[in-house]
């Protein structure tokens, strides 16, 4: 069994599924900022508005997650001396992290 010295959170998906229930939010935007978001949402070939601001969220969740694996990577790359990555090693480690998924759920 591989020795770990910190426990870090298994990423089960990289992407937020949306889901499909909406509720609205109104913004109040300057005139300027509103008629940018129209026009970006005809030339970046959003179908409205609201698909725009859907996608800056989104991409902001990316860059959340991004900047959260960087932290957690960085962090393994202090906690000092490594194990070697063989293919052996590779399985057994999905083979743990997946018998605690199991056991979460």
């Amino acid at each position: 069994m591989l020795e770990w010295r910190e426990y870090v959170t298994i990423i089960h998906n990289f992407s937020y599924s949306m889901s499909r229930q909406t509720s609205t939010m109104t913004i109040s935007l300057p005139e300027d900022l509103k008629q940018f978001v129209k026009k970006r949402s005809l030339t970046a070939h959003y179908g409205t508005p609201s698909d725009y601001i859907r996608g800056l969220i989104r991409d902001d969740l990316k860059r959340q997650e991004e900047e959260r694996l960087e932290a957690e990577l960085v962090k393994g790359l202090r906690s000092g001396k490594g194990i070697r990555m063989t293919p052996q090693a590779f399985k057994q480690l999905k083979a743990e992290a997946a018998k605690i998924i199991k056991s979460r759920r």
